[in-house]
């Protein structure tokens, strides 16, 4: 019996949402799983196949240890078939993923099912990015609060929303990357009231637009004042497409345009149009002398997904 695992890719911040808010992309990371003793294997392909260990220093092979670990148990060793669609170091949560999937692994060997309570707790002791990682394992969009918890140390608590069908993303991926570490330095440590207050609205105003369908509000709702005016300048012609923002009356279908995590992929949101739109932001990087490639794609509303894969005889 082999299981498959899906986990989706995932953006992160939404604009003024910065730590907040994220949504799973229909980008996906599959491992199946064979049971086997001995040894971890891991067989990559896809993005980045190439940079992936193949031991146990893969971190999906990590995660899986350590949760054993951490529930006083072990587990044997497996081959792990890895495909991956998710680019890495472009803020597209490759590393969540690979995190969410290490634990699902680990349950998959140990046959133990974890609370989501459970599973976040473990997650956040690999990263802190509760707003990709609950996207990652919930699907749609998550509201994701990093909380104190007695057991665990920290947990999130979260809340999910289907995300309306008809808004789709495009990306645009810079063959650039941009290190999460690195640019979360370059962040302020204090901020001022009216930024924090000008953040706070327009995270608001985004989960009401979407609630009540006022898709014409999304471009205010992506204005930020925390994040992306410090990240941007140090991803050439990042500006340039960010501009967009200011300019989708100009762009028909266009809603808004934002950084995606850390960056250095952008991501815009659309209703129509989404080659025209593809195309305007590929040109912009082009410009700064970046190339690029772009992705129209829809959001995933189910999330992590395990299955059962039994073998042709």
């Amino acid at each position: 019996m082999t299981t498959e695992i899906i986990v989706p890719g995932s953006t992160s911040n939404l604009g003024a949402s910065f730590d907040a808010c994220g949504l799973a992309l229909s980008l996906y990371l599959r491992v199946e799983v064979e049971n086997r003793s001995g040894a971890f294997e891991v067989v990559p392909s896809g993005e980045g196949a190439d940079r992936l260990p193949r031991d146990g220093t893969n971190l999906i092979v990590r995660v899986a240890r350590s949760v054993a670990e951490l529930r006083g148990g072990r587990i044997d060793g497996a081959r792990l078939m890895v495909r991956n669609e998710i680019p890495l170091a472009r803020g597209l949560g490759s590393s969540s993923a690979a995190i969410i999937a290490g634990i699902s692994v680990y349950e998959a060997l140990a046959g133990d099912q974890l609370s989501e309570e459970e599973l976040f707790g473990y997650a956040l002791r690999f990263e802190a990015h509760g707003d990709n990682l609950a996207p990652g394992l919930l699907g749609g969009m998550a509201v994701a609060c990093v909380v104190d918890h007695p057991v665990y140390l920290r947990t999130l608590v979260t809340v999910r929303r289907e995300w309306p069908k008809e808004l789709r993303v495009v990306l645009c991926i810079p063959e650039y990357e941009m290190d999460t570490a690195q640019m979360r330095d370059v962040l302020p440590k204090e901020v001022p009231l009216a930024d924090a207050v000008f953040n706070i609205q327009r995270a608001a105003l985004l989960q009401a637009l979407i609630s009540e369908r006022r898709f014409d509000l999304f471009n205010e709702a992506l204005r930020d004042r925390l994040h992306q005016p410090h990240r941007s300048p140090l991803g050439p012609g990042l500006d340039e497409v960010l501009r967009l923002n200011d300019e989708t009356k100009e762009h028909s279908g266009l809603l808004g345009v934002a950084i995606s995590g850390a960056g250095s992929t952008v991501i815009a949101f659309a209703t129509e149009n989404y080659s025209q739109i593809a195309g305007e932001m590929s040109y912009r990087l082009a410009t700064a002398g970046i190339r690029s490639r772009t992705l129209e794609i829809d959001v995933d509303n189910r999330g992590r997904v395990v299955s059962s894969i039994t073998p042709p005889v």
